[in-house]
C-alpha cells in the first residue's frame, strides 16, 4: 500500500470513521500531490475534520461531489481569511486605499459560504442526562404525529435544561468556605409533601388540574399553589405551561402560598457554552470546530454584510408591492454591496388563508407577483439570499408549531426566477459566521400576555417588550404556553428551544416595532412593512446592531 493510501486509511477511516469512494479519493489524491510529506497527515486530518463538521447528517460513504463541496469551501475560506490579514497588515502601516481594494476582493458569493439556513424540522435534539451531567444527541427521527407520551418527554427535557442551568448559578452553589445556608436550594414537590409546614423554594411548571385552581408541577410531583396574596414578581409574564421558580409558605392543608414568584434564572450564552464545550452543536448547521478565530475575523471586518428582516409582506396590496420595489431600488442603487439575505417574513397576504379553495389562485399570484418585480432587479435576484418564512396566516400546517415551508405549488415560478431563494419553516435558524438567528413570526406579544394568570410586575422603566423577551429567553422556549393557546408538534418541541440563547431573536409581530437587550441576546420586532409606515429592519452582523427603518 502507497504511503498516501496508508495515510488516507490512517486518518480518514480509522480515526474518522470515513470510507472513499474510487472518484473521490483519485480527486483527494490531485488535491495533495504538491504538499510535503510531513503537511500530509496535517491536512488530511484538517480536510476530514471539516467534512464532520460541515454538515451533520453527511454519509460516512464519501462521493467526489460532497468532498469536493468541503475542499472548495477550505480554499475559499483561506484566500478570504489571507485577503483580511493582508488588509488588517495594510491598515497599521496606514495605506487605507490598500485596505479597500483588499477588502472589496471580497464578493458576497465568497461570504455567502459562511451562511447556513436550518429548518425546524432538521434542527438537532439534545438531551440532558442528570446521571452523567452532559448532553447526549438523540438520533431517533423524530414522529410529526408523536404519541401521547411524547408531550410528557418534552416538558420533561425542558424542565432538565433549565434545571440544570439554574443549578450552575452561583446563587445554588454553595461553596467549601461559606457557611451553611448562604446559598438557595431546590426541593422537589415529592420530597415537600414529606416536610413539616414552613418556607421552601420550589421548581416547578404552572398548570391547572381542577378548574379554579392553580398547581405547580415537577416530573415527581404536584402541588396546588395560591397565588392570591401580595407576591413579589420577578420580570415576565406568567402564564400557565412556564416553568417558575416559586418561593412560599408550605401549610399543614398542603398547600403552597407563593409570596416569591420569578422565571428560572437565566444565564449567558458563552457561560452555557463553556459549560459543556463548543463540540455540543445545539443549532445545527455546520461546526465552526478549530475554525472559531477564521469565522470571528471575517465576521467582524467584513462590515458591509447586512441582513435585511421585513415582516408582513402583503403581496396581495398594490402598496405594499410598490414600497417593495423602492426598497429594492434602495438596495440596488447604493455603492455598498448588496444585502447578503432578505429575510421576507408572513404574513404574504393580509387576509387569512381559507382553505376552501378560493385563495389557492389568489396566494399563488401573489409570489408570482413578487418573482415579476424582482426581474426588475437581477443582481439582488442573483446575488442576495432570498429566506422566505410563512406567517400564522399562511398555509400550511394549521395552528400547530413548528409550521412546515409554504409549498412549492405556490411558488414555482419565483423558485425560478431566484436561483438563491430558500422556503424555511417557521421557526427556523440562520448560522452566519460565529452568529446564530433564530426566526420566529407569531404573534407572541399578544398571546402571552392574554395567557398571563398573575399581572406582570408594574416597574415604570420594565416595557411590555422586555417582560415578554426575558419570559422567552428565561424560559430558553420559544413558545411556553399551554396547548389550547399554541399547539405543537411534541415530537420537534426541541426546535423552539431557545438553549444556548442566539446572539439574535427575531420576534416578527403584528405589534409594534422594539429592540431589546437581555442578557447579552438581541431581540427585536421588525414591525409590520404591511401597516401604515412600511417598517423593517436591518441587521449589520459585523457590530452586533440593528437599524430600524421605513419606507416613505
Amino acid at each position: 500500500m502507497s504511503s498516501f493510501k496508508t495515510q488516507i486509511y490512517r486518518i480518514l477511516t480509522k480515526k474518522h470513521g470515513l470510507t472513499l469512494k474510487t472518484e473521490a479519493l483519485k480527486y483527494l489524491e490531485d488535491v495533495v500531490a504538491e504538499l510535503p510529506n510531513e503537511q500530509l497527515a496535517e491536512t488530511l486530518d484538517y480536510i476530514a475534520l471539516s467534512y464532520t463538521q460541515q454538515q451533520e447528517t453527511r454519509k460516512l460513504l464519501v462521493d467526489r461531489a460532497s468532498l469536493e463541496e468541503v475542499v472548495q469551501n477550505i480554499f475559499r475560506k483561506s484566500a478570504i481569511n489571507q485577503a483580511l490579514e493582508n488588509a488588517v497588515s495594510a491598515s497599521s502601516n496606514g495605506d487605507s486605499e490598500a485596505v479597500g481594494g483588499m477588502v472589496g476582493e471580497i464578493s458576497i458569493e465568497d461570504i455567502a459560504g459562511y451562511l447556513h439556513v436550518i429548518d425546524a424540522f432538521s434542527t438537532p435534539r439534545w438531551k440532558w442526562r442528570p446521571d452523567s451531567k452532559q448532553f447526549t444527541r438523540s438520533h431517533e427521527k423524530p414522529r410529526l404525529l408523536a404519541p401521547p407520551a411524547a408531550k410528557a418527554v418534552a416538558f420533561r427535557d425542558r424542565y432538565d435544561i433549565l434545571k440544570q442551568r439554574v443549578l450552575r448559578n452561583d446563587a445554588f452553589r454553595p461553596s467549601t468556605f461559606t457557611r451553611t445556608g448562604d446559598h438557595f436550594e431546590i426541593t422537589s414537590i415529592k420530597n415537600l409533601q414529606g416536610h413539616k409546614p414552613g418556607s421552601y423554594l420550589l421548581l416547578g411548571m404552572l398548570t391547572t388540574i381542577e378548574e379554579g385552581k392553580y398547581h405547580l408541577e415537577d416530573p415527581d410531583g404536584l402541588i396546588e399553589i395560591h397565588l392570591n396574596g401580595k407576591i413579589d414578581k420577578g420580570v415576565g409574564l406568567f402564564c400557565l405551561n412556564c416553568f417558575v421558580l416559586a418561593e412560599g409558605l408550605y401549610t399543614e392543608d398542603r398547600i403552597f402560598k407563593v409570596r416569591t414568584l420569578g422565571m428560572p434564572l437565566p444565564e449567558t450564552r458563552q457561560k452555557s457554552l463553556s459549560a459543556f464545550g463548543h463540540n455540543v452543536n445545539f443549532f445545527g448547521g455546520p461546526s465552526a470546530g478549530d475554525d472559531q478565530m477564521v469565522l470571528e475575523n471575517i465576521e467582524v471586518n467584513m462590515t458591509d454584510v447586512i441582513f435585511v428582516i421585513i415582516s408582513d409582506v402583503w403581496l396581495d396590496q398594490p402598496r405594499v408591492v410598490m414600497k417593495l420595489r423602492r426598497l429594492f431600488e434602495g438596495f440596488s442603487s447604493t455603492s455598498s454591496a448588496p444585502p447578503l439575505a432578505f429575510i421576507l417574513i408572513g404574513n404574504f397576504m393580509s387576509i387569512p388563508y381559507l382553505y376552501e379553495g378560493q385563495h389557492h389562485e389568489p396566494y399563488k399570484q401573489c409570489f408570482n407577483t413578487l418573482a415579476d418585480l424582482l426581474s426588475d432587479f437581477r443582481d439582488l435576484a442573483q446575488t442576495s439570499r432570498f429566506i422566505f418564512v410563512p406567517g400564522p396566516q399562511d398555509p400550511w400546517g394549521a395552528k400547530t408549531l413548528p409550521r412546515p415551508s409554504i409549498p412549492k405549488y405556490y411558488t414555482e415560478r419565483i423558485r425560478s426566477k431566484l436561483p438563491k431563494a430558500m422556503f424555511m419553516s417557521n421557526p427556523c435558524r440562520i448560522k452566519y459566521c460565529t452568529q446564530e438567528i433564530v426566526i420566529f413570526r407569531d404573534d407572541i406579544v399578544k398571546r402571552m400576555r392574554r395567557g398571563s394568570i398573575v399581572p406582570p410586575r408594574e416597574d415604570v422603566d420594565v416595557s411590555l417588550e422586555r417582560h415578554l423577551v426575558a419570559t422567552l429567553i428565561d424560559q430558553a422556549h420559544l413558545c411556553p404556553l399551554p396547548p389550547a393557546a399554541r399547539p405543537t408538534y411534541w415530537g420537534y418541541d426541541h426546535a423552539l428551544r431557545l438553549y444556548p440563547q442566539p446572539h439574535l431573536l427575531v420576534l416578527a409581530d403584528k405589534h409594534e416595532s422594539y429592540s431589546v437587550d437581555y442578557e447579552g441576546c438581541k431581540c427585536i420586532n421588525p414591525g409590520s412593512f404591511g401597516g401604515a409606515e412600511f417598517e423593517f429592519m436591518v441587521y449589520h452582523p459585523a457590530t452586533k446592531s440593528c437599524q430600524a427603518s421605513k419606507i416613505t
